[in-house]
């Protein structure tokens, strides 16, 4: 039997479209499938202009190459189905059914498993970021989670108790996550009942306590997160997309060295962390919706679940230092939820990348594709988020 597991809130979505702060029709990868690409054969669009009325042929504005099929996109890095009101033409003109799969399902993620389909929302939309901020504390599920097999499944279940387990902070669970993924990746041989062993207290507790003995640097801390953030976003940067919202911050990561010292630095960490702090609850379901939609996809196997991980606290620290440089720009003054709301859709954007892609990012990045666990620790540092 097929069971069928949602985020509770995912049946609440809804588009909100020519109201949408970033619409998903801009700056980025719109992929258009084979059966769309022949329904489009033929089709015509009307568009006005001052003088006259003429068609666009769909096919038109869909390149090719060996990644797939994508729409053109305009001088205004927007798709050119887009009407003055920032609503798609293929709809209103033609219907929904002519939309290609990614238009149709986004942010809705659905991922097909031998016993289950999950259902989640991509939190590169920001009316997603919006139901994350609106929804229940507690992460969960429309069903139950005990009776299934696979134990991958459990270990995510793991990652998901940790980073909701109120009694640490927040950089504390990803620490403690990290360092229980590390050691069940050198397990032989991996049961429910040893799984179950590292989330009891006589476990997760010396783990804690040493993390809280440990001597952190965070100025180190800090500079590898600069170079993460520069290096992550540097091809958006290139192909001149979301350049409202990267270009100013990167310009301000790149001249930090020469604007202040070591220390000046390190107190404007201080007072920032401070008003990140209030936004600790949408930092975390931040966290755990990146955990349940990307941290278990069909075909993987316990090292691609390590490496999801590590994908998502490396997008995480992106997050933060894309934040905090935007708080530099405005002036070191409140930290307000738009902020925070519209840099999760971005980073999410930015670091959305294929399963193949990722691994591919974390091997020509780093010495080892599995991360020491020291390293997870520098870039989360030791702050409360």
């Amino acid at each position: 039997m097929t069971h069928k597991i949602k985020v509770k809130y995912y049946d609440t979505f809804k588009c909100i479209g020519s109201e949408c702060p970033l619409t998903c029709c801009q700056e980025w990868r719109i992929a258009v499938d084979e059966l769309t690409l022949k329904k489009w054969q033929g089709i015509y669009l009307k568009r006005k202009t001052q003088s006259s009325e003429e068609k666009i042929n769909l096919c038109h504005y869909v390149q090719s190459d060996q990644a797939g099929h994508t729409i053109i996109l305009n001088e205004e890095k927007k798709c050119p189905f887009l009407n003055q009101d920032n609503l798609c033409r293929v709809v209103t003109d033609l219907g929904e059914s002519y939309l290609s799969d990614t238009c149709m399902t986004f942010p809705r993620q659905i991922n097909y498993f031998e016993d289950r389909i999950e259902y989640s929302l991509d939190t590169g939309c920001p009316a997603v970021v919006d139901l994350l901020n609106q929804n229940q504390d507690r992460f969960d599920v429309s069903i139950g989670e005990s009776n299934h097999t696979d134990i991958l499944y459990h270990i995510r279940k793991m990652i998901l108790d940790f980073i909701q387990d109120e009694q640490y902070m927040l950089t504390e669970r990803m620490m403690l996550t990290f360092y229980s993924l590390l050691e069940l990746f050198e397990q032989n041989k991996i049961t429910q009942q040893k799984i179950k062993q590292y989330t009891r207290r006589q476990y997760t507790e010396p783990v804690i306590q040493a993390i809280r003995k440990m001597k952190f640097n965070p100025i180190d801390s800090f500079w590898e997160g600069n170079e993460l953030f520069l290096d992550v976003v540097d091809n958006y940067r290139k192909q001149k997309l979301y350049v409202k919202y990267l270009e100013p911050i990167a310009h301000i990561a790149e001249t930090l060295e020469t604007m202040y010292t070591d220390k000046v630095i390190l107190d404007k960490v201080k007072y920032f962390d401070r008003y990140l702090e209030r936004y600790e609850k949408i930092l975390k379901k931040y966290l755990i919706s990146e955990v349940f939609a990307n941290c278990l996809m069909p075909e993987m196997e316990l090292e691609d679940v390590v490496l999801g991980f590590q994908w998502i606290a490396l997008g995480y620290a992106v997050l933060k230092q894309s934040i905090f440089l935007k708080w530099l720009k405005e002036g070191e003054g409140e930290i307000t939820y738009t902020i925070i709301r519209d840099y999760i859709a971005i980073i999410s954007r930015v670091t959305g990348y294929e399963q193949s892609d990722k691994r591919a990012y974390l091997e020509e990045s780093f010495q080892d594709i599995i991360w020491e666990w020291g390293y997870l620790a520098l870039i989360v540092g030791n702050g409360k988020v």
